[in-house]
């Protein structure tokens, strides 16, 4: 009865799944979704394992990560992301030069790995090399890189490698990661910012750098706040938008490149309702469900068919029925509330997910509906038996040459490899637990998991 039930519920990690974005994240070389259905899915630069999918092969299509359709947030940083599960559970994977995957280590991992044993994380903000999170308790905490700029806000320029609590308050709202700031409100309203202030992204009128968190103005109203690369943005509880610090390329959206150190309003509008931000633009969606985007536009990220930077917000298109908002660094993503997904921007690594490398200059929809190639193959890749004590077979319905199959930990770790044309691996040697098998096929990876008894 129970390999039955095991079975039943490992067919159904595999259906063809047609839902759409629920929510979206951006870093700079890759893009993830979690779908309605609760899979995670990513695209894009990979050598890292930034993609999360048992390889360091880029994606130019959207392609599953792992087989669980538990995910609830996730957060894509320079090269590592993080995500947080339905049952309040913190994952990471990719690169952990800085201890920024939060395991204790400085070893990257291919597949999402568990952190810590916590069930009660609430929010996460991954930047290049650090993060932020809250826990349901209200509690701060942070870890990655903080030797230049202390952007922990622990009151030290010392990196760690496990998520460390930041001061003792009990009351932390929201939060944004910046790659040399972080930027968080409390549940009274307040603003608070630390690390890197040389460009006056804290808004307080001085250029003053900061270890720990500190109040920014005496205003209780703010609702929304984004960490740009020197830039912040932040959102009013009355639709008004205000910006901060480094103006190069129109980042402030203010009609200037002038920088900024008094967080000062953008414009007379008051009808702001989100925010987004990258390195050097700033995102409005307004409460009609437009969408406007000043700043760099080299690659294209402002989505109006040019590269030409805007200083101030300028509309993306005439739609009215925009969700969300972000750009990576070079690319831009965007979900409406349908859950249609759109991309545009720098693609050389296929972080657009729509099945090339080319770069667009205007939103391109990518379909919630349409298989990746990984989805399309897996139907026709099996393995038996499962769980298995002894050996596993591989077999394809068509001709398939398999050049190397790995056998991966939960760790992200390779344990067992073989090269070529096998379809029988040797597991016996193994622990009992969980795997994913990893076989590689004219140059294409298709993942599965298998149990080791």
């Amino acid at each position: 009865m129970k390999k039955n039930i095991f079975i039943l519920l490992f067919f159904s990690f595999f259906q063809i799944n047609a839902q759409c974005t629920q929510s979206v994240s951006a870093s700079i070389y890759t893009t993830f979704i979690i779908k309605s259905d609760g899979t995670l899915w990513g695209c894009g630069g990979n050598y890292h394992g930034m993609v999360g999918d048992g390889t360091t092969i880029d994606r130019n299509s959207f392609t599953q990560i792992g087989n669980d359709n538990q995910w609830k947030i996730i957060s894509a940083g320079g090269s590592h992301s993080l995500a947080i599960k339905l049952d309040g559970t913190l994952w990471a994977w990719g690169y952990n030069g800085f201890g920024e995957l939060g395991d204790g280590t400085f070893v990257d991992k291919i597949v999402p790995i568990q952190i810590g044993t916590a069930t009660d994380w609430k929010t996460i903000s991954a930047t290049y090399w650090s993060n932020l999170a809250l826990k349901n308790d209200g509690t701060l905490w942070a870890w990655g890189f903080n030797v230049n700029y202390g952007q922990l806000g622990d009151g030290t320029l010392i990196n760690r490698n496990v998520p460390t609590q930041i001061g003792t308050a009990t009351d932390w709202k929201t939060i944004s990661a910046g790659p040399t700031h972080s930027i968080a409100i409390k549940n009274n309203g307040t603003l608070w910012a630390w690390g890197n202030n040389d460009y006056g992204q804290f808004g307080n009128g001085n250029y003053t750098n900061s270890y720990v968190p500190v109040q920014i103005g005496i205003a209780t109203d703010w609702k929304q706040v984004l960490a740009g690369e020197y830039h912040t943005l932040a959102l009013k509880n009355n639709g008004t938008i205000f910006s901060t610090g480094d103006g190069a390329y129109g980042a402030l959206a203010n009609g200037t490149t002038t920088n900024r150190y008094i967080l000062t309003q953008v414009g007379v509008s008051t009808d702001w309702d989100k925010i987004g931000v990258g390195k050097y633009n700033s995102i409005g969606i307004k409460s009609n469900g437009t969408l406007w985007i000043s700043g760099y536009n080299i690659n294209g990220m402002l989505g109006d068919g040019t590269t030409i930077q805007q200083n101030a917000f300028q509309q993306v298109g005439n739609a009215t029925d925009w969700k969300f908002s972000t750009i990576g660094e070079y690319h831009t993503v965007a979900l409406k509330n349908n859950g249609s997904l759109s991309t545009w921007g720098y693609n050389t690594s296929g972080q657009l997910g729509n099945g090339t490398n080319s770069t667009s200059l205007t939103p391109t929809n990518v379909s919630c509906t349409n298989l990746s190639i990984e989805e399309q193959e897996t139907l026709s890749f099996s393995i038996y038996p499962n769980p298995t004590n002894s050996v596993l077979n591989v077999t394809f319905s068509n001709s398939e040459a398999i050049q190397k199959i790995s056998v991966i930990d939960m760790t992200g770790k390779i344990v067992l490899q073989q090269i070529g044309d096998i379809t029988q691996i040797d597991v016996q040697n193994l622990a009992n637990g969980l795997y994913i098998i990893s076989v590689l096929t004219k140059e294409k990876v298709i993942n599965k998991k298998f149990i080791k008894e």
